[in-house]
């Protein structure tokens, strides 16, 4: 009898021509995983970390019912659960990996895609690890629960669908893809229809023997026409959803009132498109030998790692900002400054702030606030999006200049508008807690103890509602109860841009009682550059620390004033004769004598930097045009 020779697939898998061994698919598998973890874990630990806590998962039946309102709702609410994983960023990325890996073996198994071809199944989920880090400040303004896993737990289900559904024979084909989109709708939302596509597509592609011509063509518009039916008639169950969103709810589109991005959707298309693909493959199978192979292994290969690496949203700032924020809800100072020391380039406003709010904390105001970079440009953006600080950090900088009611504002009105996350609920907390309403600081503790990671925290913050007497004794809460107390509280408007209410709200206040809060009404003065402002606070803050040696900074401020304007007699002042006086006359004969020379300002204000860059007296002159946001 005549032996059957082993397809040349097959062959080619064993070894190549060239004498290679056949490439396996596990060796895909480890190469996949090492990148996605340094990735992740090596590149975005800190961005991952902040997702989890703008996110929110609550272990109580009122969550789990909000989340069904809509279609997919369960796959939210898994998405939402498995998100806080990232308290543990390497935790959270390990069971993101596997939803990957296993998403990866049953596209092998649906599409029964074999060595030669089993490099297209990782563009699916290589698409699902860009669309994880590419969101830059969209993780601010994103309005899809669990997103984080979400989309990577329906790409598993739909190929689960899609390989149960190729097995099936006759009739069966058909019950399949009308339950799966009927009851597949509500789970999914759009990744059923998708799924119930891709099905058909496969049984058009390998029909039943006994159909020919256009028969084969019949799943195909049987599939297309319950997809125009089906969301339909979901949509008169689902009162939160809009119908001409009804085809398409669950796939990410990326939009605000004023911006729609495109660049953060299309691994989604990516996606969608490779999956179309695969049936096909199979089909091509046959024609992938030897060497064309390899070839376009290396291709996919690389452009899988090409696109991600293009993907990933590395701006520093962007990732320095959140070590920052963390820090200060931690009221860990010295990290706050370690992470300032590190900066290795022009930082954001926000993290300027965050630097004097620890400067302020430990005291440190008036000797080193002109020892970091006080500049400040806009957040790095790569698409249409607009950032503000009311969106990235307005609750936390409004608490920690004791405007408590602005805090919790903003703590509420993004919390409507984007969802209620862990950051919001602890400054409510927070607030509640300094401003005396302990019934709503306990209505906030309860929600935050349904959370996985943050109930010790919830604990802990439960511990000052029941005993509110220890709320003076902790240091957490020293400055912002002294900046609250001392303060007016009323709540007028912002139009948005926190920097600038802060700046005009402190440097026009004045206190005669707490040394602390004329300290920042004075700091304020300074940043603004307003003369008129900063010698009644100047002389305020004398009063307030009168037998104490004057910081540094403002003596500097107080000299080139004097110098610049003859309305206040600066002669019989204590100015430090080293650090002051003779600095500034040094700093002012080098300044004329590089204008002497016909020098550019920008390049007088980097040579100047060097030597004088920490001074009162090189911000006043060359810190201009700072980006607020």
């Amino acid at each position: 009898m005549k032996k059957k020779g082993r397809p040349a697939s097959q062959v080619a898998d064993k070894k190549s021509r060239t004498g290679i061994p056949a490439w396996k698919p596990w060796m895909e598998v480890v190469l996949f995983t090492l990148f996605a973890a340094w990735m992740l874990v090596g590149m975005n630990n800190d961005y991952l970390f902040t997702v989890q806590e703008r996110s929110l998962f609550l272990n109580n039946h009122v969550f789990f019912n909000e989340m069904m309102a809509t279609p997919a709702g369960i796959l939210h609410w898994i998405g939402c659960y498995l998100t806080q994983f990232f308290f543990y960023p390497a935790l959270g990325v390990s069971l993101l990996i596997l939803v990957w890996l296993a998403t990866y073996g049953v596209t092998l198994k649906a599409f029964r895609l074999n060595h030669a071809w089993s490099h297209l199944a990782l563009i699916p989920v290589t698409a699902l690890l860009c669309s994880t880090i590419d969101l830059g400040y969209w993780v601010y303004l994103i309005k899809i629960p669990g997103y984080w896993f979400f989309e990577s737990v329906a790409l598993l289900l739909v190929m689960l669908g899609v390989w149960l559904g190729r097995n099936l024979r006759g009739a069966w084909r058909y019950l399949w893809i009308a339950v799966w989109i009927a009851a597949g709708y509500p789970i999914m939302g759009w990744y059923a229809l998708f799924g119930s596509l891709l099905t058909a597509l496969i049984y058009t592609i390998e029909p039943e023997k006994k159909a020919t011509g256009m028969q084969r063509f019949v799943p195909l518009f049987y599939t297309v026409a319950l997809i125009g039916v089906a969301p339909l008639l979901w949509y008169y169950h689902y009162n939160q959803m809009r119908l001409e969103d009804a085809w398409i709810y669950g796939f990410p589109i990326f939009e605000t009132k004023d911006a729609v991005s495109w660049i953060t959707t299309a691994p989604f298309i990516v996606m969608a498109a490779s999956c179309l693909a695969l049936p096909f493959c199979q089909k091509w199978s046959g024609r992938m030998k030897g060497v064309l192979t390899i070839a376009t292994r290396t291709v996919v290969l690389a452009g899988c790692a090409f696109a991600t690496w293009m993907a990933n949203f590395d701006d520093y700032n962007y990732q320095s900002e959140m070590r920052m924020y963390r820090h200060t809800e931690e009221a860990n100072w010295q990290k706050v400054l370690l992470e300032a020391r590190a900066w290795k380039e022009t930082p954001t406003r926000q993290m300027v702030i965050l630097k004097n709010i620890a400067l302020m904390n430990l005291g440190q105001l008036g000797y080193q606030m002109f020892h970091y970079d006080n500049g400040g440009k806009l957040p790095h953006k790569r698409d249409c999006l607009e950032i503000h600080l009311a969106h990235t950090g307005a609750e936390l900088l409004y608490y920690q200049h004791g405007k408590l009611n602005f805090a919790t504002r903003w703590a509420i009105e993004n919390g409507v508008e984007y969802g209620f996350d862990v950051s919001n609920l602890k400054i409510l907390i927070k607030c509640s807690l300094l401003s005396g309403e302990y019934n709503a600081a306990q209505k906030y503790i309860n929600l935050l103890k349904l959370t996985t990671f943050h109930r010790d925290e919830a604990e802990r913050l439960e511990e000052f509602c029941h005993h509110p007497e220890k709320i003076d004794q902790a240091a957490e809460f020293k400055s912002v109860k002294e900046l609250y107390t001392h303060m007016d509280e009323d709540l007028d408007s912002d139009n948005g841009l926190c920097e600038m209410y802060l700046l005009h709200n402190f440097s026009n206040t004045m206190n005669v009682d707490s040394p602390l809060l004329q300290e920042v009404t004075l700091n304020y003065a300074l940043i603004s550059k307003n003369i008129q402002l900063f010698w009644p606070r100047f002389f305020q803050y004398a009063t307030l620390h009168a037998g104490k040696e004057m910081p540094q900074h403002y003596q500097e401020a107080a000299y080139l004033y004097g110098q610049l304007e003859e309305s206040v007699n600066i002669n019989n002042m204590p100015f430090d004769r080293k650090k002051v006086v003779n600095r500034y006359l040094q700093f002012s004969n080098q300044v004329q004598a590089y204008m002497q020379r016909g020098l550019e300002e920008d390049q007088i204000a980097e040579i100047m930097k060097r030597n004088f860059g920490d001074t009162f007296w090189w911000f006043y002159f060359f810190c201009n045009n700072v980006g607020s946001y």
